[in-house]
């Protein structure tokens, strides 16, 4: 059999690792991004999964790392720029966060990534009313993520009602933090 046959190709590569990821094998995963980012380095989707990987599994540094290498990459990987984007809010981080982001300026003004992305800066500005509301027109028009979807509506719930104290602010990052700090928990 030619090498051509038997080496894996770079769609080959990923679906694996988007498989892997599916059941829940992080450790497949991260391998098989990592030997399509060896053999095909310039590659921007293989940086993106294996820095969605990392965060997946908590190491957010190589995380935040691998997404603006993809970014770097292929600027057009809007989705990453978003993922970037949320990774350093969760961190605190909303400078870096509205960084990653100004590619998304770019988007349609009802693309439903600008439209999370405006709704978290509005979050993170305190504009609990306006945020919501964004992210809700997000969801609606969301067609191509229903895990994305999902997390948004997370971080809606944990937006403060419109008659809380808005003086005992929240950040976007902590209720990131809180839509999943108990979703681990046993009911």
């Amino acid at each position: 059999m030619s090498e051509s046959h038997s080496a894996l190709d770079q769609d080959e590569l990923l679906h694996l690792a988007i498989e892997a990821t599916r059941r829940g094998e992080h450790g497949a995963a991260i391998s098989y991004l990592k030997e399509g980012i060896v053999r095909f380095p310039k590659d921007g989707k293989l940086a993106y999964v294996l820095g969605a990987e990392f965060a997946q599994i908590g190491m957010y540094d190589k995380a935040e790392e691998e997404m603006a290498r993809a970014i770097e990459l292929d600027p057009s990987l809007f989705t990453a720029s978003f993922q970037l984007g949320l990774l350093r809010m969760t961190l605190g981080k909303v400078d870096e966060a509205k960084l990653a982001w100004s590619a998304l300026d770019t988007l349609a003004d009802e693309n439903p990534l600008r439209l999370f992305k405006n709704g978290l800066e509005l979050l993170a500005a305190e504009q609990y009313q306006e945020a919501r509301s964004l992210l809700e027109q997000g969801i609606a028009l969301n067609t191509f993520s229903p895990e994305l979807n999902r997390d948004m509506q997370n971080v809606i719930s944990a937006i403060p009602a419109a008659d809380v104290d808005q003086s005992q602010g929240i950040t976007a990052g902590q209720a990131w933090l809180t839509a999943y700090g108990d979703s681990d928990k046993a009911d």
